[in-house]
């Protein structure tokens, strides 16, 4: 389930101690915890399987479907090639407010 962050918190700014007890939730269902921006720009903790990323794409958080996919980054820092999901909060272009316009999802 995504839990929005409290008080407007970024993933950005989150500490490992709140990654650490989130995960500790996620190793129950064998996944991993990931901070992800969602559908609706909301920063949120979810527990989702290790994905492979695309270079340029950044993992989101499909409130639709309840699930992690992908789509176009937007802004100056994007990952330059492939990654691993759990590291898409290096890249500030991940988390930038989502314009539908370029909105491509890749299906998983």
């Amino acid at each position: 389930m995504f839990e929005h962050l409290k008080g407007g918190a970024k993933c950005q700014e989150l500490s490992l101690s709140e990654y650490q007890e989130k995960n500790r939730e996620c190793l129950d269902e064998n996944k991993t915890a990931h901070c992800l921006i969602d559908d609706q720009n909301n920063h949120g903790l979810v527990c989702e399987n290790i994905l492979k990323i695309p270079k340029g794409k950044c993992p989101f958080f499909d409130t639709k479907k309840e699930r992690m996919d992908t789509r176009q980054c937007q802004g100056q820092k994007c990952p330059s090639e492939e990654i691993y999901s759990l590291t898409a909060v290096k890249f500030d272009g991940c988390y930038e407010i989502y314009r539908e316009n370029h909105d491509e999802h890749t299906e998983f």
